[in-house]
């Protein structure tokens, strides 16, 4: 049953009826990495090239979306102790919507859904089914109530947020207020997540509080919030959730942050149309010993950090209308710890951007970042 769900919503998804507004997009893109592996050191590079095509149907309230690709990896990685170890892929959601096509000593192929749901849409509220992006909370580097979405700040493609296989429904309340429900489906309850979300506005501040049932045990419970506002001509947002697992101590989550816009007409014409983030963020989750790190759940997909304070930052500028320079940092404050990514990003031809970016962890071998190696990343890709 499990199995047969993606394909028949796929089925559906592009039969349309005749009345229906059918839209397709998407992209062609190549990442390379040149870097070392963190068990053997052995030099590597990796070549990911994906081909994505996006279909959207719009028919009265019946709406249905699907990104549908097609990817090629190759390179001396699967040669590496790393490889062996971990794989290459990331952590698979619950459906199974992808599928490896064919494998060799240096090379994978394969295809399948990264996103695809069904759903019904109006001006009061929607109800989807499938996987999808259920972005809660308003950090911009952490975000302590995405249970279902967790992202790690030191990801090589930052703009790909994995979606999570649930149904979701969305039901507006006032002009501003809505409220939200999610059931993230799996084989065991164990593994069930169920949760709620409510959101306002007051005083030109939004609000949200959530809370239920997450995935880890049968009554493993989370309560949280997040808020977002303007402060001097920027925004200040915040995230809280604590955490109540079965079987082990209670733990919160926060995080802080500030971003802000420079505006057109500041008398710092260098740092005209520029933008800023920083963000703190505390995971109470974490360890300040790092002999006591645990880096199963950040392998497995469903915690992207193993201390316990952060501070993290960007920076982006266009330094002209084709060229942006966007300056990345994330620091570990118990182990002293650094990612640092400055990267360029060239409009080099209509819908074509090729990007260069460099990766640097800084510290001891035995630190979160420190551990990991260096890597140059390039990119490019092209919209349709």
């Amino acid at each position: 049953m499990r199995r047969a769900l993606p394909a028949a919503a796929l089925a559906l998804a592009l039969a349309a009826p005749a009345s229906a507004q059918f839209h397709a997009s998407g992209y062609l893109k190549t990442v390379f990495q040149y870097s070392r592996g963190t068990l053997d050191g052995r030099p590597y590079n990796l070549d990911t090239s994906r081909a994505r095509l996006t279909l959207d149907e719009t028919a009265g309230l019946f709406r249905a979306h699907a990104d549908y690709d097609h990817q090629l990896a190759a390179g001396s990685y699967f040669r590496t102790a790393d490889f062996k170890a971990y794989g290459y892929a990331p952590p698979s959601p619950w459906l199974t919507m992808q599928q490896t096509i064919s494998t060799g000593t240096t090379n994978g192929y394969g295809h399948g859904a990264y996103r695809a749901w069904l759903g019904l849409e109006g001006s009061r509220g929607a109800v989807r089914a499938g996987r999808q992006r259920i972005a809660w909370g308003t950090g911009k580097l952490w975000n302590p109530t995405d249970v279902l979405n967790p992202y790690s700040p030191t990801a090589v493609e930052r703009d790909e947020r994995r979606g999570v296989d649930a149904l979701y429904g969305r039901l507006g309340l006032g002009d501003l207020g809505q409220a939200e429900l999610v059931w993230a489906p799996n084989d065991t309850w164990v593994d069930h997540a169920l949760l709620a979300r409510g959101r306002g506005n007051f005083a030109g501040w939004d609000f949200s509080l959530m809370g239920g049932k997450v995935a880890g045990s049968t009554a493993s419970l989370v309560l949280g919030g997040d808020f977002a506002g303007t402060v001097l001509q920027g925004t200040l947002h915040g995230e809280w959730a604590v955490f109540r697992p079965q079987y082990r101590a209670g733990y919160w989550k926060g995080d802080l942050g500030y971003d802000y816009d420079v505006p057109s007409e500041t008398s710092w014409r260098w740092l005209k149309d520029a933008a800023f983030v920083v963000e703190y963020l505390h995971s109470g989750d974490g360890t300040k010993d790092v002999r006591l790190y645990n880096y199963a759940p950040v392998l497995a997909g469903t915690e992207v950090t193993v201390a316990q304070d952060y501070f993290g930052a960007s920076f982006s500028k266009d330094l002209n209308p084709l060229l942006t320079l966007e300056l990345y940092a994330v620091a570990n404050a118990d182990d002293a710890s650094t990612f640092f990514a400055p990267a360029l990003t060239w409009n080099a031809l209509n819908n074509l951007y090729l990007s260069a970016a460099v990766q640097r962890f800084g510290g001891t071998r035995r630190t979160e970042y420190g551990r990991l190696p260096n890597q140059l990343v390039l990119s490019a890709q092209y919209y349709f």
